[in-house]
């Protein structure tokens, strides 16, 4: 006998189960992606001459005034707790006091912190998400572009690309990547064309998951697919050594690209700031 057509029940139940699997692998990649990137900047940090990220009751505190950009100075809340909103001030207060500019990161349900940073008066807003693939998501790009581990002769004409890229002092990049050096799970990629740095990206591996950093490429070299190759290969090495999870937070330039490779949206991060 033929096998019967599934009724509309069936299918319907089979859908909710799809949608089920979905959302727990969803959630499971959120977690292993956020602890992944606190164990990443614990280990950056623990390299970084006069730097601390520590856990402050609901929060990491990250503390680095020669690193201005986002991210690197204030709180990262954990729990979305009446413990992370009191320590809030203090935390906000003593990244001023040494002269950086406070960020406060969020996640997904973070409302009360946010509600917290506001009061603060921390009203800039700035979304980014969170992405991941598992191994056998990654669809290869096609490019002949040249990757490579960068050497210590890589280093300067790297830096300046990154500080043209990212509108940044050079100066910034050398210590950084000075003290990446130390750190025996990152790995440094540079992307040659016709003989050219003209991409660059960082790879850390930590908690079996494979993190991607630091994607820059010079601005007269964009749109041809090199921070894709890039991106794609820091990810393919990072399967390839064992990770089961591959991750980054996208900027709004990248996100598309990073779709195309096989990353899902899994986090939504949230940065609050003072508005000057």
């Amino acid at each position: 006998m033929r096998p019967k057509t599934p009724t509309t029940g069936t299918l319907t139940v089979v859908v909710r189960r799809r949608r089920i699997r979905y959302r727990r692998s969803v959630a499971t990649d959120r977690v292993a992606m956020h602890r992944a990137l606190e164990a990443s900047f614990e280990s950056l940090y623990a390299n970084f001459d006069g730097a601390s990220f520590e856990r402050r009751d609901d929060l990491y505190l990250a503390l680095y005034p020669r690193f201005p950009i986002p991210q690197c100075n204030g709180a990262w809340i954990v729990e979305d707790s009446q413990a992370a909103v009191d320590a809030l001030p203090g935390a906000i207060a003593e990244v001023e006091a040494a002269g950086a500019v406070a960020w406060i990161q969020t996640r997904t349900g973070h409302d009360r912190t946010r509600q917290a940073a506001l009061e603060l008066g921390l009203t800039h807003a700035e979304r980014v998400p969170g992405m991941a693939m598992r191994p056998g998501e990654l669809v290869e790009p096609n490019s002949d572009l040249e990757i490579q581990l960068a050497s210590v002769h890589d280093a300067d004409e790297t830096n300046e690309l990154l500080a043209v890229s990212f509108g940044a002092p050079k100066e910034l990049f050398d210590a950084f990547n000075e003290a990446l050096a130390r750190i025996e799970s990152a790995s440094w990629y540079i992307g040659r064309a016709h003989g050219e740095i003209v991409t660059t990206a960082i790879g850390f591996t930590a908690e079996d998951s494979t993190g991607v950093f630091n994607v820059g490429t010079s601005p007269e070299h964009r749109g041809r697919g090199y921070g894709a190759a890039i991106t794609s290969r820091v990810v393919r090495d990072g399967f390839a050594a064992g990770s089961e999870l591959a991750f980054l937070q996208s900027s709004d330039v990248g996100h598309g690209v990073y779709r195309r490779l096989g990353f899902r949206d899994v986090e939504e991060y949230v940065l609050l700031a003072r508005p000057d």
